[in-house]
Formats: structure tokens, sequence, C-alpha cells
């Protein structure tokens, strides 16, 4: 259940199921606290994706530091309605991925160009505590936590399937990111990119 509830400064703040999505006395100042911890790569990047629509007050901070492209990845159409009805967001600028999902994600032209560039994954604690393992798991797809979202990214790059590439039989000794710093020493291209990728297969194990 979705509720609009009014804070002590009078703005509109959104209440989940009985738990509220931003601060019932000042949302403007918990969202600027909230962005003041994260703000060291804002403006090193094309695109952030924000996990969670929480009441909208988190997305509009970003909007006023940084000319980053927002991406806010939502759960719920009911929150992602009330938030637009908060907030007036630049559709150029802030776009909304409802989904039930995290695999969902790969079909979105807008994640798939997003992760093509330079990008921050910034998580929306109240949204986040609302449903964590959903969250989880979109943060795991668009960092390539796993081998599956990681052989996504990988050809979303232009690179052929991971799981087309040569195996390395290694005797059954695990390569581990230690490893990576000795393919510097192979001057065959050829060896040193399959070293890497059975150093990525071990990572995301």
């Amino acid at each position: 259940m979705i509720e609009a509830v009014t804070s002590e400064n009078g703005s509109v703040v959104l209440r989940q199921n009985g738990r509220l999505l931003a601060s019932a006395v000042n949302p403007q100042a918990e969202a600027a606290e909230w962005l003041v911890r994260r703000a060291e790569f804002l403006n090193d990047v094309k695109s952030i994706f924000v996990l969670g629509a929480g009441s909208g007050y988190h997305v509009a901070e970003i909007l006023k530091k940084t000319n980053a492209s927002v991406i806010v990845i939502e759960r719920s159409s009911d929150i992602q309605a009330a938030v637009s009805a908060i907030h007036t967001f630049d559709s150029h600028r802030v776009r909304f991925e409802c989904i039930e999902k995290a695999r969902q994600l790969r079909a979105s032209t807008h994640v798939k160009s997003a992760i093509g560039g330079s990008f921050l994954v910034m998580c929306h604690a109240p949204s986040c505590a609302s449903a964590p393992e959903f969250y989880r798991e979109c943060k795991s797809q668009l960092l390539g936590r796993d081998w599956g979202s990681l052989n996504w990214q990988w050809q979303l790059h232009g690179y052929a399937s991971l799981d087309a590439q040569p195996k390395i039989h290694s005797g059954g000794d695990a390569l581990t990111i230690y490893d990576l710093e000795q393919t510097e020493l192979v001057q065959n291209s050829d060896e040193r990119e399959r070293m890497l990728i059975k150093a990525l297969r071990e990572l995301v194990k």
C-alpha cells in the first residue's frame, strides 16, 4: 500500500506498507546528506543508476549536482507513479525502469546504452530495504557480478561471448586475481587473453 504523507517541512513523502521512503522531517536535507557521502565520482560519469525511486528527493538532488543522465530502477509501478506526481523530472535526463525481475534490465535500450559508457550505481537505502534481494540482483546485473551478467556486458562492448572462448586446463588449480600480474609477462596476446578470461571466471563464481 502506497500512501502520501506530509513531512514536518510541508513536503510530500511516500510511505509503503508503513515504511517511510524519505525523511518525515526534511526530505530535501536528508537527500543532500545522502549525496554528499557519495559525490566523489558524480562528474566523472555519463550515467547514474539509482536503485529505488523512494520519494524522489534523492533523484532531484542528483540532478542539481551533475549533468549525468539518471536511470531509476524501481519495482513498484505505483511508487513510480506517485513519485512522478510529486516531482516533474526532465524526461531527457531521468528515465524510470520499472521491472519485476533484475534480468529484465538486459532488455532495456537505455540500460544497455548507459552500461556501454561510464556509470555509477547508487542505492537508495529505504527503497532497497523494502526489497533487498531484488535490488541486490539488480546491482549484480549492472556491475557484472555473476557470470551471466559479466558475459552480457562483455558482449555489449562488441566482444564474442565468453562462453565461446577457449578453455584453459590448469590441472585443477584455480587461477586467482594474483595471477593477473603474471599476464604482463606473457608475450603471446592470445594466451594472455585466455588467462584473463579464466581469471574472470574464477572471480565471479
